[in-house]
């Protein structure tokens, strides 16, 4: 009897693994054929479809990432932006501070703060104490009230005057009298004096800018006062006093010295080009050296204030006023002109 034939049953995953173990060689030969073109098919759609993602995907990346750039740059440039604005805010702000701190204050002697936190303008006073000369009372004086503040209220760059008295050893004066007067920031002076120096019936009727104070033990006295004014023929300028004993108003008085205290031309430029009030009048016509009083001074320099700005804006100003002893020669001021008592204020 025969054998029975066996019949062989492969399955579809043993003919995929069967094709596997091929060799190359075997497994390209039809590769025209269906199999081998499915196959080839089949990897080229894959191909195609994954290229396709690949492609896709990359696109979507440089895309994100060029809007991640552009908000990048956006944001830099924003923040660039702030910080200038930041910048140009602080610059103004310390701009706005070094003016304040450079300017000079309004509205009187009511804006006179701290008086300790000034310095002391004596704390550096030399060793050597020349005579103050002699110039003319002129006639604009009257009498005068005792007090510090001499003001009356009225308006102002305000000065904080201290003057210290000593004599020609640079000892201090004390319980000496120190009168001075000068003219508001319109160049005109209070009082029922010569008409010359007003033409106001309220300033006749004033007494502004007028006072006197005893020295203290040091020979120190301090006046609260405005920056005066100015009229044609004459610099701008501070009458003083300083009396001995009782307090009298006469012109003809027994005084120790009677003189008169200036200021820098470039402080009297800068201040009547454009402070407010001062500014309306113009700068002075006269000058120190041309002044008929002081311009005739080889050195007007004792004659003149020592001036500092405080931090508050207020003028501070200084002087130091040497007595003649009893055996010590007077001396009188030169003026331009050979001296004189000013020419007259303009009309208000």
């Amino acid at each position: 009897m025969g054998s029975t034939p066996t019949q062989l049953v492969i399955s579809r995953r043993g003919i995929v693994k069967l094709v596997a173990a091929l060799p190359l060689g075997v497994a390209a030969c039809g590769a025209d054929s269906t199999g081998g073109g499915a196959v080839d098919g089949g990897a080229d759609a894959l191909d195609a479809a994954g290229g396709g993602d690949v492609a896709s995907d990359a696109t979507a990346t440089d895309a994100g990432a060029d809007s991640a750039a552009d908000a990048a740059v956006d944001e830099a440039t924003a923040d660039a932006a702030a910080q200038d604005a930041a910048a140009e805010e602080v610059a103004a702000d310390a701009a706005a501070e070094d003016a304040a701190s450079t300017a000079w204050a309004t509205g009187g002697t009511a804006a006179i703060g701290d008086i300790t936190a000034y310095p002391d303008p004596f704390a550096t006073a030399g060793a050597t104490c020349n005579l103050t000369c002699t110039a003319t009372i002129g006639p604009c004086h009257t009498e005068s009230p005792e007090r510090q503040d001499i003001s009356d209220g009225w308006d102002g760059l305000p000065v904080r005057l201290e003057l210290r008295v000593v004599d020609e050893s640079c000892t201090p004066v004390e319980d000496a009298i120190v009168e001075i007067w000068h003219t508001n920031h319109r160049g005109s002076y209070s009082g029922e004096i010569n008409s010359m120096c007003n033409e106001s019936a309220a300033d006749r009727a004033a007494g502004y800018f007028r006072g006197y104070q005893r020295t203290d033990a040091d020979g120190r006295v301090a006046f609260h006062t405005c920056y005066p004014g100015w009229y044609s023929s004459r610099a701008v300028h501070i009458h003083f006093r300083v009396l001995t004993g009782a307090y009298v108003a006469s012109d003809s008085a027994a005084a120790e010295v009677i003189s008169q205290l200036f200021f820098t031309d470039d402080l009297n430029d800068s201040i009547f080009g454009g402070e407010p009030l001062y500014s309306d009048f113009g700068e002075p016509d006269t000058t120190l050296s041309t002044d008929n009083v002081v311009g005739g001074e080889d050195d007007p320099s004792p004659y003149i204030c020592d001036v500092s700005r405080m931090s508050d804006g207020v003028m501070l100003a200084s002087a130091t006023l040497v007595l003649r002893s009893t055996s010590a020669a007077a001396c009188a001021m030169q003026g331009a002109g050979g001296g004189g008592g000013g020419g007259q204020p303009p009309p208000p």
